[in-house]
C-alpha cells in the first residue's frame, strides 16, 4: 500500500512537472513500503539515492522554467530546494550510519515536504509558467 497518493490538487498545470511531481509520490511511496516491509538498508539507501537524484533533476528544469517565466519568488524557491536537498543527505549519511533508519521520521519529513512544498510553493508559480512571453511583457 502506497503512502500517498497523487490527487489532481497537486497539479501545478505543467504536464512535465506533474509527471515529473507524480513519479516523486511514487519513490516517496516505494521507499514507504520498502521500510514497512523491513527492507535491507542498502536497498533503502538504494532508493533514498535515486529519490534525492530525482529531485535535483526536476528542480533544475522546474527553476529554469521559472526563470524563463521571470517568476519573481525564484530566489526564495531555490532556497527551499536547497533545503530539501540538504535534508535528504542527512538522511542519506544516517542510512549509512544508523543500523536501523527512523524510517518514520524520513517519511513524515517526505510527505510534510510534499504537501507544503508543492501545495503551498509550486502552487505560487503556476499562474506564471502558464503565461506566454507577450502576457508577461504587457504586464
Amino acid at each position: 500500500m502506497g503512502v500517498v497518493a497523487w490527487e489532481e490538487r497537486y497539479s501545478v498545470g505543467n504536464e512535465r512537472l506533474d509527471q515529473q511531481h507524480q513519479k516523486i509520490v511514487g519513490m516517496i511511496n516505494l521507499l514507504g513500503e520498502a521500510m514497512d516491509a523491513g527492507t535491507e538498508r542498502p536497498a533503502l539507501m538504494k532508493i533514498l539515492s535515486d529519490l534525492a537524484g530525482y529531485t535535483k533533476t526536476h528542480f533544475a528544469e522546474e527553476i529554469l522554467m521559472m526563470e524563463q517565466c521571470g517568476y519573481p519568488k525564484l530566489d526564495e524557491h531555490r532556497t527551499q530546494h536547497a533545503l530539501l536537498n540538504r535534508q535528504l543527505a542527512e538522511f542519506y549519511r544516517n542510512f549509512y550510519t544508523i543500523s536501523r533508519p527512523q524510517s518514520t521520521e524520513v517519511i513524515a519529513f517526505l510527505l510534510n515536504w510534499l504537501y507544503e512544498h508543492i501545495l503551498q510553493q509550486d502552487k505560487q508559480y503556476a499562474p506564471y509558467i502558464g503565461k506566454t512571453t507577450k502576457d508577461r511583457q504587457a504586464a
